[in-house]
């Protein structure tokens, strides 16, 4: 495993001072997950969060009902969009397997009837805020439930970029309007702490994925991606992303986040 990156406020500086350099626009867009309810975490998301956001939801936890009352709160909060965070958050992949909702070796007809039942639910409560893109629990789905994603209607899919960021052969074929767009910098220590992961590791990965699409490893057009989960946020992390905000506002760069409406726009 490649080591971490690391990075200062500096080094954004000087990778942002570069695609500007350039007369190239830097782009970034974030992607929450794991929500069901209103709760004090989401309320101080929204209260964090001055730019469009996506908003993974899942439809059918069965610890974590769906609230319908996330759906009037949700249209209270103009920037906020709804994905779908697959079904129940269940895993289904074979023991000793990394956890899948969506692996390889599951039916695939009962993998149909699952998302189709599912994305429903989480229109009927949500309502016209929900856009057709499935969030993986886990951020995997195998290649035979992904191909079935686009006969059900979805125009795309968000998962997981790590470190080192290098070009990927499609999956899919390239066909509008279905486009994966994945996150790459997860604040969350999942391995370790659980909490922050910390600001150098944070903006390592920020700064090596932008400097990868800069110079072309990668798509240059697709919007660098923060991962973040609310539920589980420390103070440090709410604290971090609050500075990025201001770092990006100081700059008047705040507008470089991307509306998930249109990463995915609907026809």
């Amino acid at each position: 495993m490649a080591d971490k990156p690391v990075a200062d406020w500096d080094a954004l500086a000087r990778e942002w001072d570069l695609w500007r350099a350039d007369d190239r626009q830097p782009t970034l867009w974030w992607r929450d997950d794991d929500a069901v309810d209103v709760t004090p975490a989401l309320d101080e998301l929204r209260r964090v969060a001055r730019v469009p956001l996506a908003l993974a939801v899942i439809p059918m936890a069965l610890e974590r009902p769906l609230q319908e009352r996330l759906g009037p709160y949700l249209r209270n909060w103009g920037q906020v969009r709804v994905l779908q965070h697959g079904v129940g958050h269940l895993n289904h992949a074979p023991a000793g397997a990394k956890k899948s909702e969506f692996p390889a070796t599951r039916a695939l007809g009962e993998i149909e009837l699952a998302l189709t039942v599912a994305a429903t639910f989480l229109r009927d409560t949500l309502g016209p805020d929900v856009l057709p893109v499935l969030t993986p629990p886990w951020n995997r789905i195998g290649a035979p439930a992904l191909e079935l994603l686009l006969r059900l209607g979805f125009h795309g899919v968000s998962r997981f970029d790590a470190f080192p960021y290098v070009a990927k052969t499609p999956e899919l074929p390239r066909l509008p309007p279905f486009r994966e767009i994945n996150t790459q910098i997860d604040v969350i220590d999942w391995r370790g702490t659980r909490g922050f992961v910390g600001a150098e590791p944070a903006l390592g990965w920020l700064v090596a994925h932008l400097s990868a699409r800069r110079q072309g490893v990668v798509d240059p057009g697709l919007p660098t991606g923060i991962l973040t989960h609310h539920l589980v946020h420390d103070t440090a992390t709410w604290r971090f992303l609050e500075n990025l905000q201001d770092w990006l506002a100081r700059r008047g760069e705040l507008g470089v986040f991307q509306d998930p409406r249109a990463l995915w726009p609907l026809p």
